[in-house]
């Protein structure tokens, strides 16, 4: 039986009335400790006084009528002043570390001017810019190791959350710049990039990208449907014409940009194909989360842009209407899709979209001079198409001589000088990490000039493809070689040296010598047989000088401007000699020195493009075949550890 709130079986006897009340209820003055402040003002803490606690002013400041301001990070019991503590004591492990590694291999200037600052009780900041420890502020050492006590008596064993140290800003010099970590560069697989899904949006706000300006501001609309940040968008173009323009320069940049952001979709010379193919290659330089189609593949930089140009590029050869696939725009932007494919690693479908930026170009006449009867067209016109065609020009004959297919072109009628001494000013960017780059002339015209003298010469070495299928003379053969080299060799005297380039570093200028270097080591690969010992050791001598050579380029980039952002134009040359250095290392230190260097630039450009990846893990594997005995540096550099610093 339910009994309800209305009735109660058991009856209590009623309370006698209590006697009554002579007074008012006092106050209880029952035991309560005083509030501890655990927070005293910071006015109060330099003072070494008591202080009453938040809020503002306390009574002592209050008294003396100074400034009265509260952090409670400051106080070394709260929650937030033991993350602060965990991530200064990460920052100090991390600053120790980069120091370790960069004492163990740096030269004598280098190793002195550290000495020196450590001699002179230089800030922790000064000596991380130079070692490439972590951007940031270094807490007073005596009161992170008093915070520490506090932090570990207070909580014991508790866990803390903090965030990881992948988002921690760090120095240029550093090769975290290019990977999360040093361990994260493997050669079996693409380097681990954060999960999209436990990566806090607040992570990608570092103080580099805080600083961040593009030297170009374009809209991302009307241009591509993949982003609508405008500061995106921008960020990439600059890194293009920043990096890889200037040693390809397919389109004019003056006139692209114009039009990109008059934002007109009736542009001749900006267009969506163009604009998403040109920004899947400016993807290759960047870190940015938005640029990657998954999360955890650091190769598919810029695939996302590339999609986008396949499906315009698809859509407009199959249309009947006003767009028509044979525009001066669209071969533009199959020479930016034929790069981007070959730096994935896919060489047969990037020389597959070269054929056929080359039919539509040799369609609309654009290695005719002047342009065709029917043609009406601007000066502005006839520059930016003798540009493509040159363009084009260059990038057939290189990669008909890297892939050893025999595909000749006839070179454009118009002369390159015809597209003007139109130039610009080139100062690396991003720049927010270094403030003492000087602006300089990019050079536009030299680098064009240099480019199309050497692919000439790379043209006409496609003969010797012929010449050896056809069974000639090994002297014959050797003979028309050796007059080729001649030609490279007559017109790298005529280039700046390494040591001069050096005084004024542009990479453009370093690209253009190191592409001479790298059809010298691809002409006598041609004509190298080991079944003719007499020309072999002579190949091998050219083509290890040109490989030392090639590493002096290289490190003189890497010294000026660091691994953080690589022309893509080097890539080719790091890969071959590589390979060429991996066949004929020897015991000497110039061997392996440079061969040091290219695996350097080898591994951080395997980061970030598949092609060069597979060369690192084939030269790796090699290696472990052979059972060689390799120098410790380069161990630790083919295994992902170091290869960033700049020793």
């Amino acid at each position: 039986m339910k009994v309800s709130h209305h009735h109660n079986p058991k009856h209590f006897p009623a309370l006698a009335p209590g006697p009554p009340r002579m007074f008012a209820p006092q106050t209880s003055t029952a035991v309560t400790k005083p509030k501890k402040n655990s927070t005293a003002c910071l006015a109060c803490k330099a003072a070494k006084r008591k202080c009453s606690g938040p809020d503002a002013p306390c009574k002592a400041c209050r008294a003396a009528n100074t400034e009265c301001y509260f952090d409670p990070s400051r106080d070394l019991r709260r929650k937030v002043a033991v993350k602060r503590t965990i991530q200064e004591l990460t920052n100090h492990k991390e600053l120790l570390a980069c120091l370790i590694k960069t004492l163990k291999r740096a030269d004598e200037p280098e190793l002195e001017n550290i000495l020196n600052l450590i001699r002179k009780e230089a800030p922790l900041e000064d000596i991380a810019e130079v070692v490439g420890g972590p951007a940031t502020t270094f807490a007073d050492p005596q009161e992170l190791s008093t915070a520490s006590k506090l932090a570990i008596s207070e909580y014991g064993d508790q866990p803390v959350e903090i965030s990881g140290s992948a988002s921690q800003p760090r120095r240029t010099s550093d090769a975290s710049n290019v990977a999360s970590s040093p361990e994260d560069t493997q050669f079996m697989k693409a380097p681990q990039v954060p999960q999209l899904p436990v990566v806090s949006p607040y992570e990608r706000i570092s103080l580099e990208s805080l600083c961040d300006i593009p030297l170009f501001e374009v809209p991302a609309s009307p241009w591509t449907c993949v982003t609508d940040s405008d500061y995106l968008v921008s960020h990439l173009v600059s890194l293009y014409f920043t990096w890889d323009h200037p040693g390809s320069q397919f389109l004019d940049q003056r006139v692209f940009l114009a039009h990109m952001k008059h934002a007109d979709l009736d542009s001749s010379f900006c267009t969506p194909l163009l604009v998403n193919s040109l920004l899947a290659i400016a993807s290759t330089h960047s870190d940015k989360l938005d640029v990657l189609s998954s999360p955890d593949d650091a190769y598919s930089r810029g695939q996302p842009f590339f999609d986008e140009a396949q499906r315009l590029w698809e859509a407009e050869a199959e249309a009947e209407a006003s767009l028509s696939p044979t525009s001066l725009s669209n071969v533009q932007a199959l020479l930016m899709m034929c790069c981007f494919l070959k730096l994935q690693g896919r060489a047969s479908k990037s020389w597959l979209v070269l054929g056929q930026a080359v039919l539509l170009a040799q369609g609309m006449g654009l290695f005719d001079s002047p342009m065709p009867a029917q043609a009406t067209t601007t000066s502005e016109m006839e520059r930016v198409r003798i540009m493509t065609a040159w363009g084009i020009f260059n990038l057939r004959s290189q990669l008909s001589v890297e892939l050893k297919i025999t595909a000749p072109l006839a070179c454009p009628k118009s002369d390159i000088t015809l597209c003007g001494n139109d130039d610009f000013d080139w100062i690396p960017y991003p720049r927010s990490y270094r403030t003492s780059y000087d602006t300089k002339s990019a050079r536009l015209p030299d680098i064009r000039q240099g480019m199309v003298d050497i692919s000439k010469i790379l043209s006409d070495i496609q003969g010797l493809l012929c010449q050896g299928n056809r069974g000639a003379s090994p002297e014959d053969f050797w003979r028309e070689a050796q007059a080729y080299f001649n030609r490279l060799d007559t017109w790298l005297q005529r280039w700046p040296s390494v040591s001069e380039m050096e005084v004024d570093p542009v990479p453009q200028f370093f690209i253009v010598r190191i592409k001479c270097l790298e059809a010298i080591i691809s002409l006598f690969e041609i004509v190298n047989d080991p079944a003719e010992p007499r020309f072999a050791q002579d190949a091998q001598y050219y083509q290890t000088r040109s490989a030392y050579e090639m590493a002096q380029c290289f490190r003189a980039h890497r010294r000026a401007y660091s691994l953080k952002h690589i022309p893509s134009q080097m890539g080719s040359a790091a890969q071959i000699g590589l390979r060429v250095l991996a066949r004929y290392l020897d015991d000497s230190e110039e061997s392996q020195q440079a061969f040091a260097e290219l695996c350097r630039f080898g591994m951080s450009l395997g980061y970030k493009h598949k092609e060069t990846a597979k060369v690192i893990k084939d030269i790796r594997i090699k290696a472990l075949q052979q059972n060689l005995r390799l120098p410790h540096e380069i161990i630790e550099i083919l295994e992902g550890k170091g290869y960033g610093y700049d020793p």
